[in-house]
């Protein structure tokens, strides 16, 4: 039986790790934590729920992940365009899930917030995203 957590990571990231993602996140696309040496800005994306689900011809996946960008600069507006890329590369996409068939891949909502840590601002700005395959 697949795994759809494992093979649905590996499908957003080849969707977001492209190089219109990249060339306004020059830190790189990373799943759940960027490393400690990561240069900002970046893309970090990661599960935030997973519900297996069952009808009469098996079972399919109804997952909601997080993507988003994160800035050091002052003010959103790098964030906001890492975040039109990072949207332009997932609403609707077409993922290459192992074992699945994408039934759908929708932003749902925005996530924005701004974090400081020792007198710096970092500016998270995303989406969440409601992705179904099912199981082949």
């Amino acid at each position: 039986m697949a795994n759809l957590r494992v093979n649905l990571d590996t499908a957003i990231y080849n969707v977001l790790n492209v190089l219109a993602v990249n060339n306004v996140a020059t830190g790189g696309v990373f799943n759940t934590m960027a490393p400690p040496n990561a240069k900002l800005p970046y893309v970090v994306f990661q599960l935030i729920s997973k519900q297996d689900e069952h009808s009469f011809n098996g079972r399919f996946g109804n997952a909601v992940y997080m993507a988003k960008a994160i800035s050091r600069s002052a003010w959103p507006k790098e964030a906001a365009t890492i975040d039109t890329q990072i949207d332009t590369a997932l609403e609707d996409a077409t993922l290459a899930i192992t074992g699945f068939t994408q039934l759908v891949c929708r932003r749902e909502q925005d996530i924005s917030y701004v974090e400081e840590r020792t007198g710096e601002l970092f500016h998270h700005i995303g989406g969440l995203y409601r992705i179904m395959a099912d199981q082949t």
